[in-house]
């Protein structure tokens, strides 16, 4: 069987539909992102608070993008529109922890060494009656 690109072309305008054989795998994969999301968003690591703050964003634009890829699933849209979504959240996430995060981080890291040059209060202890 020769390869033809023509049909890749042709297929990648078509819309989905149960028949073919991607339309299981795409919503099982859409599956598994939501739970990685959320496992993500909920696992607790030792991070900076900046990154801390950054992460509900990026954890609900995951979501609002994957609610849409599901509703784009259902409605048999055109995979090309499925690739611009995609493209769009990953754009999306790129730009907050590449461009979004840094700023704040380096300040944040700023405060903690200018807090440093300052004594702390010390501890008063409680007399006991």
């Amino acid at each position: 069987m020769p390869f033809d690109p023509q049909h890749f072309i042709d297929r990648f305008f078509q819309p989905f539909n149960t028949e073919s054989r991607f339309y299981w795998p795409a919503a099982i994969a859409l599956a598994i992102a939501f739970l990685a999301n959320v496992v993500w968003y909920n696992w607790r690591a030792r991070t900076s608070p900046p990154e801390l703050s950054i992460r509900p964003w990026a954890f609900w634009t995951n979501f609002v993008f994957l609610v849409w890829l599901t509703v784009l699933l259902i409605a048999k849209v055109p995979f090309f529109v499925f690739a611009i979504s995609i493209v769009a959240n990953i754009a999306l996430d790129i730009y907050m922890y590449r461009f979004y995060l840094p700023p704040q981080e380096t300040a944040w890291e700023r405060e903690q060494r200018r807090r440093a040059y300052f004594p702390q209060p010390a501890r008063r202890k409680r007399r006991r009656r």
